[in-house]
């Protein structure tokens, strides 16, 4: 019988673990995330009559089990140059073992076959073996070497797990064996088998990939960092043989060694250089760096780069890197790049992209690329860098004083250059919602020169011509004002009008001359409706004392 269960539904034993010698007992429910756990069981017969044949079991979760004769073309291979070794067991009558950078235990043996492998290292195939399914599984091979008089061999335990150490000892087998969590690292168990795997090596010599077990990968989560640990047990089925081969299925003495093929492993990184904060006005730009740290070259490597956009960001390569371009308008660029080969520990870049920035880029600019192989994403990478703007402040101030300190206008409206631009107070570009007061942001870092181009109703013009502003990195109008020499201040002074009239008291005998010594502001002789002369001032500046006489002439 095949089955599937998920972790938690079947009662487990205790297990034992030492990592860096600790020892730890451990159970099931241990306080960490615990994967979902997948357990195939049950009789699969894989036995073939001889080399010209090969033979499949599928197990319940989707796992493919397949004994390849060496005379099977298609899937056959052998050469201790294609695969990886990751552990060797032997022993007999039973044998079992798991890979560890530790000192080996149980049949395991010791040298460059048995070692810790990471998650990233096994090989992810179509789960039926050809490419004609979207379901992927982890690829593993393993050699199997029983003698010529016995070469029947079971292989009855497969447990799969993942943990955060490369150095794991101490292993409590079951059937089922189980361990979770020891101290020192996380781990969880990802998959298992327990049953009976009945096995005919018929092939002759090592170096091959007698059996091959695909394992599913979905609903499993690892990264770079994750490891890998198999555990196998082998030689324990009870019985004779059916109709493949003769005597019984115990481990003869010969080694049974688990292997992956040399494959590629292709990441990518991209950093941001400079890695900012950037003042606006200045260059941003990304790394990329593609690497290989698999045990075979990769083919066809390709990386696809969309560029952001932000305001009016035009990017290029510098320096030009053979294989990649940059195409595409500004707005819409995107970087490609490819590579007929990569070979195992090699790496290709840093391929350096950069821009400049305007005080229309002030953000966070954000950039992903990914890499493929042969068409097939096999990673992506993201890196942000901030382009910093800054802030200016105008005040515009009464010349009158109030307890003998200034304050700011009380009509909005003025309005001011900054270099070639402008704004209002209160109105257009004006960040900042006091009358008397305007705050611009998103301005490059740097000198701005401000002019008052226009007082506010009711004041006249300032004195102050040619200020300037110094706009600092990382200033803003809400949560980082300017200070000091980011703040520049015109005064001007509120405008008041004076009138002196005369008219004559209805002799009709008297008249006048009106004149007044006001220094600044409009006069108007002309007589107002009513009165026979007038002197009229508007605009005059305050504070201020006009001396106006009148001679009358009776």
């Amino acid at each position: 019988m095949i089955t599937r269960v998920i972790h938690g539904k079947r009662p487990r034993g205790p297990a034992f673990l030492v990592i860096g010698g600790a020892v730890a007992a451990v159970g099931l429910f241990a306080a960490v995330a615990i994967a979902t756990l997948v357990t195939d069981a049950g009789s699969c017969d894989v036995t073939v009559a001889n080399k010209n044949t090969s033979a499949d079991c599928t197990l319940t979760s989707g796992a493919l089990v397949s004994y390849i004769g060496s005379s099977d073309t298609a899937r056959q291979a052998s050469g201790t140059g294609l695969f990886v070794p990751f552990v060797r067991l032997q022993g007999s009558p039973s044998e079992q073992g798991f890979n560890t950078d530790a000192a080996v235990t149980f049949d395991a043996k010791a040298g460059t076959w048995t070692h810790a492998i990471t998650v990233s290292s096994i090989p992810i195939v179509d789960c039926d073996g050809v490419v004609s399914t979207t379901a992927q599984c982890w690829e593993l091979f393993v050699d199997i070497n029983e003698g010529n008089s016995n070469k029947r061999v079971s292989l009855n335990d497969v447990q799969i797990f993942f943990t955060s150490s490369a150095v794991l000892t101490g292993y409590t087998p079951g059937p089922p064996p189980a361990f979770s969590t020891p101290a020192g690292a996380v781990t969880t168990e990802e998959y298992a088998f327990h049953g009976d795997i009945l096995i005919n090596d018929v092939n002759q010599g090592s170096g091959r990939g007698d059996l091959r077990y695909l394992v599913p990968v979905a609903g499993h989560t690892w990264d770079s960092s994750t490891w890998f640990v198999l555990y196998s047990r082998w030689g324990v089925t009870t019985g004779t043989a059916g109709a493949n081969g003769t005597g019984t299925y115990v481990s003869d003495g010969g080694f049974e060694e688990w292997k992956v093929r040399k494959a590629s492993n292709v990441s990518i990184v991209k950093t941001a250089n400079p890695v900012g904060p950037v003042s606006a006005g200045t260059n941003i730009g990304f790394d990329i760096t593609v690497s290989n740290t698999g045990a075979a070259a990769a083919s066809n490597v390709t990386i696809s780069d969309p560029l952001p956009a932000g305001g009016d960001l035009d990017w290029s390569l510098n320096p030009t890197f053979t294989g990649c371009t940059i195409t595409g308008n500004v707005g819409a660029e995107t970087l490609n790049c490819t590579f007929a080969t990569l070979a195992a520990g090699a790496s290709i870049g840093p391929i350096h992209i950069t821009s400049a920035t305007t005080d229309a880029d002030c953000a966070i600019v954000s950039n992903t690329a990914t890499v493929a192989v042969n068409g097939a994403t096999v990673g992506s990478s993201t890196a942000n860098v901030t382009v910093e703007c800054a802030a200016i402040v105008i005040l515009k101030q009464s010349t009158k004083l109030v307890n003998d300190l200034p304050v700011l206008v009380a009509n909005a409206g003025a309005v001011f250059s900054y270099d070639s631009s402008s704004v209002t107070d209160n109105g257009t570009g004006d960040e900042d919602t006091t009358v008397g007061s305007v705050c611009v942001s998103g301005l490059a870092p740097g000198d701005y020169t401000v002019n008052e181009t226009t007082p506010p109703t009711g004041y006249g013009g300032a004195s102050q011509t040619d200020l300037t502003a110094v706009a600092v990195n990382g200033t803003n109008c809400t949560t980082n004002l300017p200070t000091g020499t980011g703040i520049v201040t015109f005064t001007n002074s509120p405008l008041s009008d004076i009138q002196v009239n005369f008219r004559d008291g209805g002799s009709g005998e008297t008249s006048a001359t009106i004149s007044c010594d006001n220094p600044d502001g409009t006069q108007d002789t002309t007589a107002a409706t009513g009165w026979d002369s007038s002197d009229t001032e508007t605009g005059v500046s305050a504070p201020v004392t006009v001396t106006c006489t009148i001679t009358i002439d009776p």
